[in-house]
């Protein structure tokens, strides 16, 4: 498949060429994936699925244009081609559309272990057996608990980049998910949740089949999930120090991301614009892209437009040092692509020295933070607001569960404000983030 794609890509690119485009880039793809989801000892979803198809992007007299196909046979390409080019004259210019300077494409050296070679070693009745495995030993965990779903999905990808500078790279990937979404109902008379169910769980994710997490601990930890729910109550209004748990702090660091992404700049989407060497969070914040860590699920050795992956300081000591940017993003702002064509690839937070136990434990009064809710958070305006649920801290000891409130802040502030960083770090995610303290955050409760 390797070497057909990438003589199909090639020979395109000639094609295309040979029809007047100056600038041709070329993606070709094909994947293959499985979807098992199980509920009450029954299987509710089974899927197994591929798909392949080519996208294609041609230019001429700085006019673009883009066209994508399924069929991969050159006859059908070389038709959307012709077509495609007879309608380029009618686009508008566009100067800022290049391809990336080549002396910046490359593919990154060294094993990042992106695909796992037992991939086809795992049948399909192994993943329903285990399924169903991990929905009895969860709710098996306590009378209360009953199922949402189980669920396994996989899938493995196999992507050729190359274009008219000459560069072509191909990158296989594999992923696994493997989950459990259990629920609880609220006694009657029991908090202002009565009643109601409750719902959570928990998942892992890895690149590699052994490399998820256990059946029993998933078991466990999604039963205590839900039953810590149980019985919440709503808080009163105040000003609190939060603890925004791995999985918050991976909403939040994906929203600051989202801020830093070159589109969003260049629009002036992002209330990060026209900050960079400007100090915008405390002195112990920093935050690095590394697209070169071993089997990490963002790991990468090339972007989408084939420019070699390095890893990225974007936050050093508090300071804005850089922008993600494409190269459209960067022919914008006057500046160079990063490699970021792609989005992130692994975005990391400097772990701290603190077990989340610590942060936790110097807090009198605050809010353990567990879930966020709505579209609060805008990175425009740099103003912060979500519905939420956590479990109150008293005198540094998890107490009740609260629910049915809102934290607000601003991002700035809250950047400012992370005084403690946990030491363990969440790796379910293509953002690598710990546990971290915010000092004061705005509670709207009853």
């Amino acid at each position: 498949m390797t070497n057909s794609y990438i003589q199909l890509a090639k020979d395109v690119i000639s094609l295309a060429k040979s029809k007047g485009a100056e600038l041709v880039s070329v993606s070709i793809g094909n994947s293959r994936s499985f979807e098992l989801e199980v509920r009450n000892k029954q299987i509710d979803v089974l899927k197994e699925s591929g798909s392949s198809g080519i996208s294609i992007s041609v230019c001429k007299d700085k006019r673009h244009s883009s066209l994508a196909s399924n069929d991969l046979k050159i006859e059908t390409i070389d038709s959307l081609i012709s077509s495609t080019m007879k309608a380029l004259p009618y686009m508008g210019t566009d100067e800022f559309y290049t391809l990336p300077d080549p002396s910046l494409q490359g593919k990154a050296a060294g094993d990042l272990k992106l695909k796992d070679g037992e991939f086809d070693e795992h049948d399909s009745s192994e993943k329903v057996k285990r399924t169903l495995l991990l929905e009895e030993k969860t709710v098996a965990q306590d009378p209360r608990v009953k199922t949402e779903q189980a669920y396994h999905s996989d899938a493995i990808a196999h992507e050729v980049y190359a274009d008219s500078n000459g560069f072509v790279g191909e990158e296989t990937d594999t992923f696994y998910t493997f989950g459990m979404s259990a629920l609880a109902e609220d006694s009657a008379g029991k908090g202002e949740n009565k009643a109601r169910k409750q719902t959570d769980g928990w998942h892992t994710c890895s690149r590699f089949y052994k490399g998820m997490e256990g059946l029993d601990s998933i078991a466990q930890k999604s039963a205590q999930r839900v039953l810590r729910k149980l019985g919440a109550v709503k808080p009163k209004s105040q000003e609190v120090p939060v603890v925004f748990s791995a999985e918050m702090a991976r909403s939040f660091l994906g929203n600051i991301a989202s801020a830093m992404m070159g589109s969003n700049i260049f629009r002036k989407h992002s209330f990060l614009a026209d900050q960079l060497e400007n100090k915008i969070a405390g002195e112990n914040i920093n935050i690095i892209d590394n697209p070169l860590l071993p089997g990490r699920l963002g790991s990468r050795h090339f972007d989408n437009e084939g420019v070699e992956s390095k890893p990225l300081s974007l936050i050093e000591n508090g300071v804005l040092k850089s922008y993600m940017l494409s190269t459209y993003s960067a022919n914008k702002l006057n500046m160079t692509t990063t490699g970021h064509a792609s989005g992130i690839s692994n975005l990391i937070i400097e772990p701290g020295n603190y077990t989340e136990e610590e942060l936790i434990s110097g807090i009198n009064n605050g809010l353990y933070l567990t879930f966020m809710s709505g579209q609060g958070a805008n990175i425009t305006t740099g103003d912060y607001s979500r519905g939420a649920q956590g479990i109150w801290i008293r005198g540094g000891k998890l107490a009740e569960p609260v629910a049915e409130f809102t934290i607000a802040s601003k991002f700035i502030d809250m950047l400012n404000n992370i005084s403690m960083i946990a030491s363990e770090v969440d790796e379910r995610s293509a953002i690598l983030t710990p546990a971290f303290k915010v000092e004061r955050m705005a509670i709207s409760g009853q």
